[in-house]
């Protein structure tokens, strides 16, 4: 949210009590999806201060939530290979 409550398009709610305890004036979310299209998460970013973001910041935080997911597809993947490779991967789930 900005400093004057308005949500932005990518702010999603918080609930005040949370935001109230711990003194919250901006959220702001990039949903973690994999390229199947599933939500892991969200990769956010709070502050205690107003803040606004604009369309570098934007940009930057879609970056960042594309490299998080590129780290985890790589990971999944690796693991997938040592499975595989080693004759333990259970029955069905290969690909």
């Amino acid at each position: 949210m900005d400093h004057s409550g308005r949500k932005d398009r990518l702010a999603s709610p918080v609930q005040p009590q949370v935001a109230g305890e711990l003194g919250l004036q901006f959220y702001a979310g990039i949903p973690l999806r994999t390229r199947d299209g599933y939500n892991l998460g969200t990769l956010c970013i709070i502050d205690r201060e107003p803040r606004t973001l604009n369309s570098q910041d934007l940009r930057t935080l879609e970056d960042l939530a594309a490299i998080v997911m590129n780290d985890l597809e790589q990971r999944m993947q690796s693991r997938h290979v040592a499975l595989l490779r080693a004759g333990s991967f259970p029955a069905g789930r290969a690909r």
